[in-house]
């Protein structure tokens, strides 16, 4: 099994990557990123993408499947840079994908409240939602994770986003509801599981997440 990796470097990304190493089923991991990640492993094949809509001179044959983990949040940029990260970056880099292997199951880490009719007013769930759509009407296998608050663990470490100051809260009512926020290495696991063996849901809400088992 050969994975293909985005967002290695963030939170949800960097704990799918440590957790793909260590799978003996899975015999690459190909992350795709702009800068090295300084790692080193038997398993690890990085490449220097400089441009996420162009992949006409990468090599992206072989795989079986992607995680999408690549993403940032709406109150970091503008709009319209917001767009080109979430959707433009997602579509042009899932064709590529397809073309390489039709079958590839394509696993996109969306977000809870996202809004594939683009109804609702937040930025986030509109763009987001479209990615969905759009990924879904390319025809080929695709998968929608939309967790929650993502929890940090021991071993998935610490956020470094402005979110970590909510840990408690999410702590908190994940004790009253499944729906409000999942631990990152559980998340992980889901989209590996799903990478590898695919789901009978194309899209996984929270609760669906949390009670993922292989």
């Amino acid at each position: 099994m050969k994975i293909i990796l985005t967002g290695a470097t963030g939170f949800a990304g960097g704990e799918v990557l440590r957790q793909a190493l260590l799978d003996p089923a899975i015999t690459q991991v190909t992350v795709l990123t702009r800068r090295t990640l300084g790692l080193s492993h038997a398993k690890l094949k990085e490449l220097i993408v400089s441009d996420f809509l162009d992949y006409s001179s990468v090599d992206l044959s072989g795989h079986d499947a992607c995680i999408w983990c690549l993403g940032i949040s709406q109150t970091q940029v503008r709009e319209a840079e917001y767009i080109r990260i979430t959707l433009d970056y997602t579509l042009a880099a899932a064709r590529a994908m397809y073309a390489a292997n039709p079958q590839l199951r394509f696993c996109f880490l969306s977000g809870r409240s996202a809004d594939p009719e683009e109804q609702q007013k937040a930025l986030f769930a509109r763009i987001k939602g479209r990615a969905e759509r759009q990924l879904a009407e390319l025809g080929r296998p695709a998968f929608f994770f939309r967790p929650a608050y993502i929890r940090p663990t021991a071993l998935s470490g610490p956020r470094k986003d402005f979110a970590r100051f909510f840990t408690p809260i999410g702590t908190l009512l994940s004790l009253l509801s499944k729906d409000f926020s999942v631990d990152c290495d559980q998340l992980a696991r889901c989209l590996l599981g799903v990478a590898q063996h695919g789901s009978n849901a194309s899209v996984l809400e929270n609760r669906a997440i949390r009670a993922w088992q292989v």
